[in-house]
């Protein structure tokens, strides 16, 4: 998955070497295991200089919870939390200010919206 990963965010083609370095492989011959393996199925392109390239997106296991956005991958349920803090802060902005029952509530329920999708967002961040 990191091998994969590493092809996707890379803009150029990239070496057997160069993939052994960045998640610190014990040798060249792991790298290479991994990339050919990626061939195989098809996630990975050889090109005549012996760089590899990501052939093709998929969306597997983990990777469906995450939208890319250029080079960048952010979990899905980041936009989420988004949403729900703007909605909030919307409504703030356009309803009488009265600190009654309904406006706890929205409070209540917008910020703890907010933050549980956001913490689910950075956790499911860190496994990759």
């Amino acid at each position: 998955m990191q091998v994969y990963l590493m092809l996707l965010d890379s803009p150029d083609p990239i070496g057997a070497r160069e993939v052994q370095r960045r998640p610190d492989y014990s040798s060249v011959n792991v790298a290479v295991h991994h990339l050919e393996k990626l061939c195989r199925v098809g996630l990975a392109t050889k090109d005549e200089h012996g760089r590899y390239s990501a052939s093709r997106k998929v969306s597997i296991g983990i990777m469906e919870l995450f939208m890319n956005i250029g080079r960048v991958r952010f979990p899905r349920l980041l936009f989420y939390a988004a949403f729900f803090a703007a909605l909030a802060v919307m409504y703030f902005a356009t309803a009488p200010i009265v600190l009654g029952r309904d406006s706890v509530y929205v409070m209540v329920f917008a910020i703890a919206g907010t933050g549980l999708l956001a913490y689910e967002a950075f956790k499911v961040w860190r496994q990759i």
